[in-house]
């Protein structure tokens, strides 16, 4: 994050991501996820 924390995220987690964030993967095995967009985003009324 630009705050500088970090956080690991690993097979079957689910997780929010949120802005300032910088992403990498570690090891050889291939990152595959699944991007969903949260019912409270998902819900909030055209502007």
């Amino acid at each position: 994050m630009n705050d500088g924390s970090k956080t690991a995220i690993e097979e079957g987690m689910s997780y929010t991501i949120p802005p300032g964030h910088d992403a990498w993967v570690e090891g050889n095995d291939p990152f595959v996820g699944l991007e969903m967009m949260s019912a409270e985003e998902y819900a909030k009324p055209k502007s």
